[in-house]
């Protein structure tokens, strides 16, 4: 009976972390993608590793973070192929899993890769943002390339900005939907106007009408730029691929953001919307309204979602809508968000992870953390098998889900209350912090140990 009441006790530490992963970090949905031309392949990237589903979201298997190669509070900038491959930035590179399970260098090996994108075209690019490294050792890269086999072999890359610049880092590379020659990019470029004097930021803004063999600077007319500001292409037309969209993180120089507008593929800019918080989900969707245009979706933690049916003259209030930091439109025309399964201070709870909508005024549940019920089944021999598979009894303990029987977990078919808190689900207590979630995976590894599954 002792080591009963010890699994008891112990399990209401792990509650009080309820919402927490292994890196402190509160559970949330950071990326959506859509495996190219199968859109029942569906990724999110979790900040407690990832999620697969193969079935439209009805089913979800867990991937640690171990497993793609990165710890911490970095979220790794994720490309789902039409072959089935999935490309992820890790510390060690960018890598690629074509089995479903191990995720394994690219011919650009350990350079470190800041950003990356599909083509309509399946034409996939990478931005390289590798400075000097000696202890690798590792040369000095910035160039963005493309491959055209699905990742197998690379062009040489072409370096848009200034090869004289030693720390140029890309924010964003995004292809138009209806000219997979046209490109844009983003990022910035710190340099020291005189040895050992302060660095500044340069903003780094260009596009390529060939494919990525040639890049030309594009204008920061009409942005509003401050010292920390920092520009991101957000969204482009489909059918219109000089009809653009930015996000200029920062644009008070402290908190707000802002939305500008490019009808003449970044010569000229204009600010159609503006909040003192962030803007971190943006959506232009793909059909067009009966005004003849795109709506635009705008989505914030804090300040509610708005919607635009004029190119952002005017915006209106999405009445209902959930607390969002992604949105993401299929081809299906549904449009998916990154939302908030627990909630935290000063942020509702929304009840499910991710939601969907087609009418922007019905929200429908796909993910909520609390039904996850299995880890991805890999060989013995991966990491997924070998590390992760022993950690999913504590990580669907700290998030509140049944996992399989096949697992084993000591008190799985037993339900943990989470803490209930006026206005939402649940939210990390003063318990909730790195030490009670390192004491839950403690737990899940020595007290909750559970028989390996059998590999098929």
């Amino acid at each position: 009976m002792v080591w009963r009441r010890t699994l008891l006790a112990l399990s209401l530490i792990v509650a009080g972390a309820r919402g927490a992963a292994a890196n402190g970090r509160p559970a949330a949905t950071s990326s959506i993608q859509f495996r190219q031309g199968h859109e029942s392949d569906v990724m999110l990237g979790m900040t407690f590793g990832l999620l697969i589903s193969h079935d439209s979201g009805q089913t979800w298997e867990w991937m640690c973070e171990d497993a793609v190669g990165y710890t911490g509070t970095y979220d790794p900038r994720y490309a789902y192929s039409r072959s089935g491959a999935l490309f992820a930035t890790t510390f060690d590179g960018l890598k690629v899993q074509r089995d479903g399970c191990s995720f394994a260098a690219l011919p650009s090996g350990l350079t470190f890769v800041s950003a990356d994108t599909l083509g309509a075209d399946g034409a996939f690019y990478y931005a390289a943002a590798q400075t000097k490294d000696d202890r690798k050792p590792l040369a000095q890269d910035f160039k963005i390339y493309k491959s055209t086999d699905d990742g197998v072999t690379f062009s040489p890359g072409v370096t848009p900005g200034d090869p004289a610049d030693v720390n140029d880092w890309w924010e964003t590379v995004v292809v138009a939907p209806s000219d997979a020659q046209r490109i844009y990019a983003s990022g910035y470029s710190y340099m020291a106007l005189v040895p050992g004097g302060e660095s500044v930021r340069t903003q780094l803004l260009f596009r390529s009408a060939d494919g990525g063999a040639s890049w030309q600077p594009m204008a920061t007319t009409g942005l509003t730029l401050a010292a920390n500001s920092v520009v991101l292409i957000v969204g482009i037309a489909s059918d219109d691929p000089g009809h653009v969209y930015a996000r200029v993180k920062l644009v008070d120089n402290t908190v707000s953001d802002a939305i500008y507008v490019s009808t003449n593929a970044g010569e000229t800019w204009t600010e159609i919307n503006r909040k003192p918080v962030a803007i971190p989900a943006f959506a232009v969707r793909a059909a067009l309204n009966s005004q003849g245009k795109h709506d635009l979706v705008i989505g914030t933690q804090v300040l509610g979602a708005e919607v635009s049916h004029d190119d952002g003259a005017t915006w209106e209030a999405l009445v209902g809508a959930p607390h969002l930091t992604c949105l993401v439109e299929n081809a299906a025309g549904e449009l998916w968000g990154c939302t908030q399964n627990y909630g935290a201070s000063q942020i509702p709870s929304d009840f499910a992870g991710v939601m969907k909508t087609t009418d922007l005024a019905t929200w429908t549940k796909v993910l909520r953390f609390q039904d996850l019920t299995e880890a991805v089944t890999c060989a013995p021999g991966t990491v997924q098998h070998d590390k992760c598979v022993e950690l999913w009894c504590a990580q669907c303990e700290q998030l509140g889900c049944k996992p399989s029987p096949s697992y084993g977990c000591p008190m799985a078919a037993e339900a943990v209350v989470p803490p209930k808190r006026s206005g939402g689900c649940c939210e990390v207590g003063p318990s909730g912090g790195a030490g009670a979630v390192a004491l839950a995976l403690m737990v899940g590894t020595v007290m909750r140990r559970p028989r390996r599954r059998r590999v098929p």
